[in-house]
Formats: C-alpha cells, structure tokens, sequence
C-alpha cells in the first residue's frame, strides 16, 4: 500500500500512511494524527528555522491529513491490503494447517480465532487470519460454520487443509457435534488433529502442589489486605516510593489471564522487606513471612511461574 502511494505525485498522503501505520502498530488511538502533526509543526519550526525552503517544508507538513476519521481509513485500506496479500499467498500454498479458539471478548461476545499456517514462497509463515464474531451460540456447528463460511467467502479450497488445532474443549473436538469432526467431514481427505500445546501448558501449570496452592493463596490474602482499603494502598504506595523500591504498586491476581500469576509472585518477591516491614506497622501478622520453609517454597514459586510465564511467551510467538 505504501509503495502505492510512493510513486504517486501526492507525497502528503504517503506521509499519512506512514503516520497512520505508526498509531495503528504502536495501539493509539486514532485522534493521535492531529497530535502527531503539531509536535511536527513546533520541531519542523526549529529545525527548519534557516533553511531557504522553510515555507515550503510547513506548507507540506500542515497539508498532511492525519484527522481521526483519516486515519481510521488509512488503517482499514492497509488492513484490508495485507488481508489479500495473505490470501493470494494461502491460495499459492499447497497445503494449510488451522487453529481454531473460541472465547469471549471484554463486551461478552463470543468470539473465534483463526489462526493459519501455511508455506510461501518467502518461506514458512504463521498468522492471525481472522477474528469471526458468534452470534447466538457457541456450538461446534457455530464454530465451524463461521470458519467455513469466512474460508468460502475467501476463495479458499477447504481441501488444501491438513490439520486442525484446537483447545481441546468439548465443543471443538465432539465426536459427532464438535467442531472439528464436522470440519473433517467437509474435507475429502484425512486431516491430523492436535490439542493446542499452549493450552496444554496452561493447564498443567494449574495442577501445582497443594502446599504451593496455599502458598499462593497466603500471597493474595495479603495482597488484597492492603490493596482493598484506599488509605491503607496509599500509605503503601508511599512507602514504596520513600524506600526507593523499583516498583510503585503490588499487582492484582487475575486468573483468567495466564500470565498473571507469574507477575503477581514476581513483584510480591521484590517488594517483600517493604511488605514485612508496612504488615509490622499496622500490626498485621503474617508468621509465614519469616518461616524459613515457607519462603522457600514461594521463592521456588517465583522462579517456576516465571519460566513458565517465559514458555507461555515464545510458545505464543
């Protein structure tokens, strides 16, 4: 799209597409364009102050168009762009295996990910295909047919697929209703199917012993014994900072993301002398804080979540 632009005469529009690529990969919002183009007003002002075509140079950043409603546009013409760069790629491929993953979004809507890899001819690739919205049900028919549905309305011949990844849920992988038993019947070959080794992952990590199981609930009872009372977060947050700590907050245990737990432990680990010395001040026991096999065991935690935390990571790409 850019390289479109750049043998046209109209080098503003260029400019804007290469603004509008930056707000759309750094995630900021759109209106972001009218921002962007005054802090280049006040530094092209002074770093063009004696240059012989100043006039000109202000005249070409003021006809930049970065308005929210610009942008927004920009965006959908590059998104689109590189959506038939990759279909005309997958429809190149002699073969293309799918992953397929099925959750809610923070407005409750549920939601699949389509996820594909595939050969071309810069090499392998893996990718995002495509965010298909649910409506009503999420049923294995649902699901495949919202796949089949977008894969159709691509062009894209279901009998280049090979294989089906799923997350290994009841309505993916049902023997006569799931997803991918429906999928497979579409196809007029036989396809391989896997268990998503991501989710895999993610659940083995929430089999952990019973002692650490209770390490960790030791670890958020004191975590929301100080963070749930206004006054008492924010005589914490200041100790925190007179103390010089590398962190300004303790962070709150989320189980829906994956993630979270490692981080919670980490910082937990890294404030824990301020944590000890506020509970003594408040005059709050925790006697596990200085029991020497406790700690050894929530240290062990700590470094254990966080290689998970870095697996879940490279698995994730």
């Amino acid at each position: 799209m850019l390289d479109n632009w750049a043998h046209s005469a109209n080098t503003t529009n260029l400019a804007s597409f290469a603004v509008s690529l930056e707000i759309a990969k750094r995630r900021k919002p759109f209106t972001d364009g009218d921002y962007i183009k005054d802090c280049f007003m006040k530094a092209a002002e002074e770093l063009f102050y004696d240059f012989k075509n100043k006039e000109t140079i202000m005249k070409k950043i003021k006809e930049m168009p970065v308005s929210a409603k610009t942008v927004q546009d920009r965006t959908a013409k590059m998104s689109s762009n590189i959506t038939e760069q990759q279909v005309e790629d997958i429809k190149l491929a002699s073969a293309l295996s799918i992953a397929i993953d099925e959750s809610c979004d923070i407005s409750d809507t549920a939601q699949v990910s389509l996820f594909v890899r595939y050969v071309s001819a810069q090499g392998p690739k893996e990718e995002l295909f495509g965010l298909l919205p649910l409506k009503g049900q999420t049923r294995g028919e649902d699901i495949a047919n919202a796949v089949k549905t977008y894969l159709e309305h691509t062009r894209i011949d279901l009998n280049i697929i090979i294989s089906i990844a799923t997350d290994g849920a009841k309505n993916m992988t049902g023997v006569n209703k799931g997803a991918v038993s429906i999928l497979r019947s579409k196809i007029d070959h036989e396809i391989l199917t896997f268990h998503c080794v991501i989710h895999q992952e993610a659940l083995c990590a929430q089999t952990l012993p019973e002692e650490m199981v209770t390490s960790m609930n030791s670890v958020i009872k004191i975590i929301n014994s100080i963070l749930a009372k206004p006054l008492c977060h924010g005589q914490f947050k200041a100790l925190l900072d007179e103390m010089d700590s590398e962190y300004v907050d303790l962070l709150l245990h989320n189980k829906v993301r994956w993630l979270s737990r490692g981080k919670v432990l980490k910082r937990f680990a890294s404030c824990l002398e301020q944590i000890k010395l506020f509970l003594r001040e408040k005059g709050i026991e925790h006697l596990e804080l200085e029991e020497d096999k406790w700690l050894q065991k929530f240290h062990f935690m700590v470094d254990i979540t966080s290689h998970l935390n870095a697996l879940n990571v490279m698995l994730q790409g």
